[in-house]
This record gives structure tokens, sequence and C-alpha cells, in this order.
């Protein structure tokens, strides 16, 4: 019918209501033809993260599927590339990266009209042409810490942070006074609003740990596994044929890159700021506050995750899993130090994650987290004692309570921990 209709569109061509998206995708990864096996909490954080923020760290066990969800996405809702140049593209990482040269190419020494180019910088400079702007295109960082990431990264963190243009070389000017551009590279790179970063962290003995300022600038999903989603695979232990999935949600991807690109609601309700503050006020009693930068994400996430997930503006049931994978994305992973340093605050973080405040108002209830962050009466106030004390149920913040308890028992182990498990 194209051939002799050519206004008529395919099904898969229509724009897509974003809050359907979340459903669609589920739907499809984990049909038994794809074998993907995601969860849907965790496709919708993995999604709203990155409306949020263009850059999204996947860290934890090797072997989860993070690399593999990173690619479902991309594939499903990239078009089909009718010119053979993808709207995604999967590097891995070095060990030998030292330099920006690897993602951003360099200008050849022998040749000055010549600027030799490399796979991510082609990737970027496809996202900026005029007629691919409504397309998301993705750029996936394999094995990110398998070298120093700012030496390789640095650039790119900037151009996420700034906005500002890089300079990629300075042209010459020939004997007219005009300046020489290289291979068809401007001089000066921006990154366009329909390009997103996902890195993959796996971190053992042979990788380099990602410094808090590079964590601080993404949101971080660890992914662990569960002994039911194991028991599911052996049931019948397929790969994944995230192939079949290309070109699948294609109708969401210009709204995908249209809300990415938008400012929220810069309202934010009473329950959100409270908590937000509640949590500010601990870390900052231990040196380990958090921003402007932070916040603003964290704003963006909520209403992403309200979004993705279908919610009205007037249901609050979401908010408690929203706030939770707020707490172990954005302000978790930069939690680092000595027994002494952060024993207090991750007792004061355990019982603002799982503590019963029945009875407390705002105030009451920061005063007695900032008696747990003395991390002296253990009988009373130690992790165990609120971790017994839920009997059975669910803490306020699971994914929060769950991830700091593993903190602190490491901490108590080896003196020292991280946010990343080895």
């Amino acid at each position: 019918p194209l051939d002799y209709l050519p206004d008529l569109k395919s099904p898969s061509q229509t724009a897509g209501d974003l809050s359907e998206l979340l459903n669609a995708f589920e739907t499809q990864a984990n049909d038994s033809a794809v074998g993907l096996r995601v969860a849907r909490p965790l496709l919708l954080r993995f999604i709203a993260s990155l409306a949020a923020k263009p850059f999204l760290i996947l860290g934890g066990l090797s072997g989860s599927g993070k690399t593999k969800l990173a690619q479902a996405l991309a594939r499903w809702l990239s078009q089909l590339p009718l010119d053979g140049e993808a709207a995604y593209a999967l590097i891995p990482v070095g060990a030998d990266w030292t330099g920006n040269d690897n993602i951003l190419g360099y200008p050849d020494g022998l040749d000055a009209a010549r600027y030799i180019t490399r796979p991510a910088l082609d990737l970027i400079q496809r996202a900026m042409q005029p007629d691919r702007a409504s397309e998301p295109h993705f750029l996936i960082l394999d094995e990110m810490n398998l070298s120093h990431v700012e030496r390789y990264f640095a650039d790119l963190l900037s151009l996420i942070e700034s906005g500002e243009p890089l300079e990629l070389y300075r042209p010459e000017l020939n004997k007219d006074g005009i300046e020489q551009l290289r291979s068809g590279v401007a001089p000066l790179l921006s990154l366009p609003p329909n390009f997103f970063i996902i890195g993959t962290v796996n971190v053992d003995e042979t990788t380099y740990m990602f410094s808090p300022k590079v964590l601080d600038r993404a949101n971080v999903i660890e992914f662990r596994m569960e002994r039911e989603e194991l028991e599911a695979f052996l049931a019948a232990p397929i790969r994944p044929a995230i192939e079949s999935l290309d070109g699948q949600g294609c109708q969401f991807g210009a709204a995908f890159v249209q809300a990415a690109g938008q400012q929220v609601p810069a309202v934010v309700s009473e329950k959100f700021r409270s908590e937000l503050l509640l949590m500010f006020d601990l870390m900052r009693d231990h040196g380990s506050e958090f921003g402007f930068r932070v916040a603003n994400e964290a704003v963006r996430f909520m209403h992403f995750y309200r979004l993705f997930g279908g919610y009205g503006e007037d249901e609050s049931e979401w908010f408690n899993d929203a706030m939770d994978a707020v707490i172990v994305q954005k302000l978790l992973p930069k939690l680092h130090g000595s027994r002494p340093r952060i024993e207090g605050l991750l007792w004061a973080l355990a019982l603002a994650c799982g503590g019963d405040r029945a009875g407390l108002d705002a105030t009451a209830w920061l005063a007695r987290c900032r008696d747990a962050g003395n991390a002296r009466d253990e009988l009373a106030l130690g992790p165990e004692v609120v971790e017994r004390g839920l009997k059975g149920q669910k803490a306020r913040y699971p994914l929060s309570f769950g991830k700091v308890m593993r903190m602190w028992r490491k901490v108590v182990r080896d003196q020292f921990v991280t946010f990343s498990e080895a």
C-alpha cells in the first residue's frame, strides 16, 4: 500500500503514547521468542532514568543482563537502518584507553585536511543530522571501568553537564585566509538532545573503581540475581534473541526524545520535599551531602517514573517505589570510606529507609535518625535491630535498605566499603 498510498503509515510508524511505552517494551522483551526476562520495576527505573538524564550506568553482577538490556531498548526504539547506519553503537572499552581519541577521534598529523573519526563520534554526528533529530541514538559503552574513565570520558562528561561545545581541532588557514575544515567534521562538537549514553560496569580485581564525581553525574542501576530468576532460566535456558526487537518500538522514539528534552513541572510535592531534605540532612551530618544537580535529577526522575508508569497525578502508591529508586540510584552511589567515617551514616540511613515512623513527625524522626547516626547504641538503633523490627514486613524503601545493610556488613567485615560490590 505504501507504493500507491504514500501517506498511509504502518502501525509501527505511528506516534506512540509515552504512557504505553513501558507496557509495549515489557511485553515484547519478555516474549518467549525474545527471552530477555526483565521485571517491570527494573524496566521502569531503567527507562525513567534515561529520560531524566541522558547518561546511565548499569553496574553489578557479571552476566546479569546489563548489556543485553541496553541493546534491547536501543534496538527497539530505533528505526530500522535503511542506509546501513544504525542509531546505536555498542563499543567495548579497552584497557589501553588513556585518552579521548578512542571516543572523539583526532586530527591527522600528516594530512591537514583529514580527521580520524571513531564509531562514537560517527554516531554523534549521525544524531546531529536534521532528518534524524527526532530519532533517539544510543552509545553503549561496555565494561567502562576496564580503563580509568576520567581519561577517556571527561570530555563527554563536560558536554553532558555544560552544554557548551567542545573544540575537536582548530582549523588551519589557507593562503587566502579561509579556514580549512577536516574531512567534513566540524571544529566544534555538541551533544544533541536525541543522544543517550549507557555504560556497563563489572567490578572485580581487574577493573578500576569509578570516582564519586562520575557516579554523581549519572543514575546508577545495580543488577542483582534472585534465585527465582535463575530457576526460571534453568527451566528454559535460551539465549535472548534481541535482534527480533529491531524497530518494534520506533513509534515511541520521537515522543521519548521530546519528553527527555523538556523541563519538568517546577512544583514538587511536600512529601518528596520532606523525604529529600531528610536524606540531605543525614548525609550532610557526615560530610556526604549532595548538590543542586542531584536534586534536579531526582525531581526529573520522579516525574518520568510517574509518566512511564502510567500513574495519575492524584495517585500516591507509586511514590515510595520511586523515592526508593532515587535514594539507591542517586544518593547511595557516592558513599565510600572507612568504618570510622561511614558507619554512623549507614546506621542513620538504615533507620531512615526501614525504621518504624509511627507517631513521629518530621522533626522527631530526623532527631531519631541522627541519634542512630552516632553509631553508639547498637541494641536500640543498630541496623540489625531495624532489620529485626521489620518482622517479615517490607521496608519503606526496600532497595535502599537492602543496599545499606549490605554496605554496613561489608564495612564491619573489611573496615572499608564502596557502593560497588566486588
